[in-house]
């Protein structure tokens, strides 16, 4: 999976399954897509600038992408 030839709508799909993960402590996302996800999205500023959105995707989902690896 190479979650820049995704869809918004599955991107979103995606964050929904990690979301409930995180929350209710099930759900069917692997780790290896998880990974892949959070690499992505915490090196992309577009989807980080919604506070809430960055608060989650920092402090409960990944943790922000170091300076030199961050997408131009």
């Amino acid at each position: 999976m190479r979650p820049a030839d995704l869809t918004p709508v599955e991107i979103a799909d995606l964050l929904t399954e990690a979301y409930s993960q995180d929350r209710r402590g099930h759900g069917s996302l692997k780790l290896d897509t998880r990974t892949a996800l959070a690499d992505y999205l915490g090196c992309d500023e577009d989807v980080r600038a919604e506070e809430a959105a960055e608060y989650w995707l920092d402090v409960e989902f990944i943790q922000p992408c170091p300076r030199d690896q961050a997408h131009a």
